[in-house]
């Protein structure tokens, strides 16, 4: 499955398993007055990103509850101790990211705190329309960015990754999913999608790595802002089917190549 919407999902929980994803883990919660969640354990190698959607409350950690409103990205690396959210006088909605890891938890003692970014606060690329949550927060394991599509506008240009996970949440306007074909030797750069899939808030869309299947989003005439979180692998190589590009993004190169025949230039 490529896509689904929160609220087909029981509890809103699962949501990355729910649209597909392999490595990457999305949760929503929603904590009532009074209650406290915890989101992370001690000693885990993971990196965690927690995105307040609604409401306030408080990041309690060690002892110390720190204040945390709507807008706030709350980026725990590895080596961060455990901590929970509590939600004092109103509801609080939380979007929980996190990618599974292959590796063993840090033995290190988890002594720092987590780190809290104020959507405010960041500047934000292309005149704000990108904004680095999770980089401002200090993750290097995985990327947590909020974009601003204007309207009737696409985001990034169609592409795949071979080795990058990528999972996006609508979180307001609306618009369109567009997936597009693989690579096809001899012929020539396709210029329209080969399938579309309406989107408004809640839907989560989910893009494994290595299916030759590109990906867009589009806005509608209201415009869409989504949250985008994906896995960084540098070795990852992503394809551009519209305009025949790869990039080599370990390497920071981008070229175009030719797309061949598997028997192209053999004896026959």
């Amino acid at each position: 499955m490529t896509l689904v919407h929160w609220d087909e999902v029981a509890g809103g929980q699962n949501l990355g398993e729910a649209a597909g994803a392999v490595r990457i883990g999305l949760q929503r919660l929603r904590i009532a007055p009074g209650r406290t969640v915890a989101t992370r354990a001690a000693q885990s190698a993971e990196e965690e990103l927690v995105v307040v959607l609604s409401g306030s409350g408080e990041l309690r950690h060690g002892g110390i509850g720190t204040a945390i409103e709507a807008g706030d990205t709350i980026v725990s690396t590895p080596g961060v101790r455990a901590h929970a959210l509590a939600a004092v006088t109103e509801p609080l909605d939380v979007l929980v990211f996190g990618t599974r890891s292959r590796e063993a938890p840090d033995d290190a003692p988890a002594e720092r705190a987590p780190s809290i970014v104020k959507l405010a606060d960041v500047e934000g690329d292309f005149g704000g329309s990108w904004k680095r949550l999770g980089r401002e927060g200090g993750a290097s394991r995985s990327g947590l960015n909020l974009g601003v599509i204007p309207p009737d506008d696409e985001g990034a240009p169609p592409h795949c990754h071979d080795a990058e996970e990528e999972l996006y949440v609508v979180l307001a306007g609306s618009g369109t999913l567009e997936l597009w074909g693989g690579p096809q030797p001899g012929q020539p750069a396709p210029t329209e999608p080969e399938e579309t899939h309406p989107l408004r808030p809640g839907h989560v869309v989910s893009r494994r790595p290595g299916t030759r299947i590109a990906h867009c989003l589009r806005s509608g005439p209201d415009g869409m802002t989504y949250l985008a979180y994906g896995t960084r692998e540098p070795n990852d190589v992503c394809y551009y089917p519209r305009s025949q590009k790869i990039f080599w993004r370990g390497l920071g190169l981008i070229a175009r190549l030719e797309a061949l025949d598997y028997f192209d230039g053999e004896p026959t």
